[in-house]
């Protein structure tokens, strides 16, 4: 691969996906040791349900790569490679191939990890589904991109919204997760709902007590950290104007408050739904507040430290809520610091 396909093709796939790998690695690599990867492998290659999501979820992730692919091969800048379909088809292949299996690298090699497993068991029957999937996947893109890139170039392309109305202003960032950032609402969302449910299913049986869900929260809270990067960016470069415009305080916390309830909203409906066959009505009322309110102090942290500097506060600040949860602080002074310190991170009129 040349240099020129490298920074052209990989390094910005790569870094529209930056939020989904930093949670693979806290998810797979963090709180995953070996033995469990290894105990996965053989879970899924006994069970025909869960080694579905296998070939499924790398059709998903490269149905995704394709797209985004032919998206930026639109871009003006982007033109002067419809001049590679001049070339012998033999020759195009090569180079696109390179080009893809560098941007399903990582996913192929933890394939061929968990295929290990099913050599062991001799599941030869979804091993070749598995890779006759992963072939298709990775050979069909090429002849589409191909095929796309010998067509003419338009002289404009012109995309008709949708929705004609006026979007409130918190349906912002949702719309621009959905659109530019999908495979990370879906990762994150996805996880965390099965984190959460972990801990409710260990809380079940009797073991722990309150401070137990409350840990939970905290951790899911802490799993938002790269949506709440995404959002900062999206302020700081697409919303970079209406700094010059003052809004009032109480409207921009109701603006912010929106924006993370509606982003939320799969965990809190997941909360309500557990919490109430428990009939523990201040349950009800605490884990949905606790989640919000930990959720917009990392949002806050991330306006007091925009560099580097966020990643350590934020790991001290993680132990120390472990602590405060530990000891059995009462919820409400929790919550009631959370807010108090997000309003004074926003309190100037030319803050988002």
């Amino acid at each position: 691969m040349n240099d020129a396909d490298f920074k052209a093709f990989v390094i910005p796939f790569y870094r529209s996906l930056l939020g989904f790998w930093i949670l693979v690695l806290v998810f797979g690599g963090v709180f995953m040791e070996l033995k469990q990867h290894i105990l996965l492998g053989k879970f899924l290659f006994e069970h025909t349900l869960p080694f579905s999501l296998l070939p499924l979820g790398f059709l998903a992730y490269s149905g995704f790569h394709l797209r985004f692919q032919m998206a930026i091969l639109r871009r003006k800048e982007y033109q002067v490679f419809h001049q590679t379909a001049l070339i012998p088809f033999r020759d195009f292949a090569k180079k696109w191939a390179v080009i893809i299996l560098a941007n399903h690298f990582i996913l192929i090699a933890y394939l061929v990890f968990l295929s290990y497993f099913g050599i062991e068991k001799q599941a030869w029957t979804p091993l070749l589904l598995l890779w006759a999937v992963v072939g298709f996947s990775l050979a069909l893109p090429i002849l589409l991109i191909y095929r796309y890139l010998g067509k003419p170039l338009k002289e404009a392309v012109l995309i008709r919204p949708r929705w004609e109305g006026k979007l409130p202003r918190i349906t912002w960032f949702p719309l621009e997760l959905r659109q530019n950032r999908p495979i990370l609402l879906l990762l994150t969302k996805g996880l965390s709902l099965l984190l959460l449910n972990g801990f409710f299913l260990s809380f079940r049986s009797g073991n722990y007590d309150h401070r137990w869900l409350e840990f939970g929260i905290l951790c899911v809270s802490f799993f938002h950290i790269p949506i709440l990067l995404e959002k900062n960016e999206f302020e700081n470069s697409r919303m970079a104007w209406f700094r010059n415009l003052p809004s009032p305080f109480l409207p921009k916390l109701l603006t912010h408050l929106g924006t993370l309830v509606l982003i939320l909203f799969p965990e809190l409906l997941f909360l309500f739904w557990k919490v109430l066959p428990l009939f523990a009505p201040d349950r009800l009322i605490s884990l949905p507040l606790l989640l919000i309110s930990g959720v917009i102090a990392l949002l806050a942290l991330i306006y007091r430290y925009p560099d580097r500097y966020f990643y350590r506060v934020a790991f001290g600040s993680f132990f120390g809520c472990f602590l405060v949860l530990l000891f059995g602080v009462p919820w409400i002074f929790p919550v009631l610091a959370f807010v108090i310190f997000f309003g004074f991170q926003i309190r100037s009129p030319f803050q988002l």
